[in-house]
């Protein structure tokens, strides 16, 4: 019986030589994609339920977590994800504002560990650049991290934010306003609809 059930849900999916109709519509509609959202108080402040529908948004994200911390909740998470977006790196630098390069190799090797790790957790991967952030925060930290992330980061799709992203977006010189997050959004729905199709056939 459990066998049947499966099969009538599923059979939108595989009848794709036919134009859908409500009912499909319908049942489409019950496979929402699951978003895991990993990172600081960046991703834990972003208002993603609203601005990142259809996703069922998981978040595993806390204030003042390091790279080190982020890594960790990403090895020892269990759960399977549609998609996942990755932000994590500037609290390893609060109140360092010279940081040595040994610093900076360190937290990108985190962030790929961790970026390696969600591949075998997630369909789809973003990973989120830092944009410009303004005193009191680690600001050549930022464009020195960035500027590594691009070189060594190349292996799962990566949002660069430093053009999208202006000072007006910013809240306290570093979090983002509703604005900027909505900026955020657009551009991480855009860039999962090209991958996740049949996402645009959910409500939202």
């Amino acid at each position: 019986m459990r066998k049947l059930v499966l099969l009538i849900l599923l059979l939108p999916f595989v009848q794709c030589d036919k134009t859908k109709t409500s009912n499909d519509m319908f049942l489409i509609g019950i496979f929402r994609p699951t978003l895991g959202m990993f990172g600081d108080s960046i991703m834990a402040l972003w208002p993603a339920e609203e601005q990142l529908k259809p996703f069922v948004v998981v978040k595993n994200a806390f204030p003042v977590r390091k790279s080190s911390d982020i890594l960790y909740s990403i090895q020892t998470d269990q759960s399977r994800y549609h998609a996942c977006i990755y932000n994590g790196g500037v609290n390893d630098f609060l109140g360092n504002f010279s940081p040595n390069q040994l610093a900076i190799e360190s937290t990108v090797q985190n962030q790929i560990q961790a970026l390696t790790s969600l591949q075998g957790k997630c369909d789809h991967i973003l990973a989120i650049n830092f944009w410009y952030v303004e005193f009191p925060w680690p600001t050549e930290a930022v464009l020195r991290l960035n500027q590594l992330m691009k070189e060594r980061i190349n292996f799962v799709p990566r949002l660069d934010t430093e053009v999208m992203i202006k000072s007006s977006d910013l809240l306290d010189g570093g979090h983002l306003t509703d604005r900027g997050y909505q900026k955020l959004a657009d551009k991480t729905l855009e860039h999962f609809e090209t991958r996740i199709p049949w996402i645009d056939f959910l409500p939202r």
